[in-house]
């Protein structure tokens, strides 16, 4: 064979091996490039977990008023309100130490003249306390409250607040939360990806969204958290959104 005709068949073999070649390095390349692109890939999950709650503590806030032409008889009316007051809280079973007292405050009422301009001269004074109450006992505090106000009828010039009902160990109960909300986000990601193949990796962000605590049958949330004080029962909520690798 000459040196003319061995050239020939090397044309040949090159050019039939050539396509298989492309092919077979295109198909590795392709793989290659479906490894990396998988590697980058992430799922996004969010997890909640809720628990239904009681109040551990209640505060309560009160005031006494007198109004009167001479301060030292406005003070002495408060005063005698207050023993009332105390006198009746302790009937209820609400112990003097579960309430705090700010000091008495005075304001002085001045008449005003044809215009509605306020003169200086002194026609009587305001004379007022400040109570609060803060107690474990929440079923008490509730009923002070609503047994407190009667006394207006005897004449007392109580004003009142609503009770407000508090969670003393939200701190343990968030962090009980947000890990049940954590398992709960894993099992959701492994839901989303079903029996495709594709396997969970690991955590790539994770971020907690906030918490709402609101009344069992209340849908309020907003985008600073709930924190409903109205009612002894609640429900909390905590929510984490999870970024995991899949491979």
């Amino acid at each position: 064979m000459t040196n003319t005709q061995k050239n020939l068949v090397l044309v040949v073999v090159f050019g039939l091996t050539l396509p298989l070649a492309v092919v077979v390095s295109t198909h590795l390349a392709g793989r290659t490039f479906e490894r990396v692109r998988m590697r980058d890939q992430t799922v996004s999950v969010k997890g909640s977990a809720e628990r239904l709650i009681h109040a551990d503590r209640a505060t309560w806030a009160f005031s006494l008023s007198a109004r009167d032409p001479v301060l030292k008889s406005g003070y002495a009316k408060v005063e005698a309100d207050r023993k009332q007051t105390f006198e009746r809280l302790a009937a209820l079973g609400l112990k003097t130490e579960a309430i705090s007292a700010a000091p008495v405050q005075y304001k002085e009422l001045h008449p005003t003249d044809k215009e509605g301009h306020e003169t200086n001269a002194v026609e009587g004074y305001v004379v007022s306390q400040s109570f609060s109450v803060s107690s474990a006992d929440v079923d008490l505090v509730e009923k002070a409250s609503i047994e407190a106000c009667t006394l207006i009828k005897d004449g007392v010039q109580l004003e009142a607040e609503q009770p407000k009902f508090l969670c003393a160990n939200l701190a343990d109960l968030k962090l009980e939360l947000l890990a049940k909300a954590t398992a709960n986000a894993r099992d959701r990601a492994k839901q989303l990806i079903g029996e495709s193949g594709i396997r969970l990796g690991a955590v790539r962000s994770a971020s907690q969204g906030v918490f709402q605590i609101t009344r069992p049958d209340s849908v309020d949330s907003s985008a600073g958290g709930e924190y409903d004080t109205t009612g002894k029962d609640k429900v909390i909520r905590g929510i984490v959104t999870l970024e995991y690798a899949i491979e």
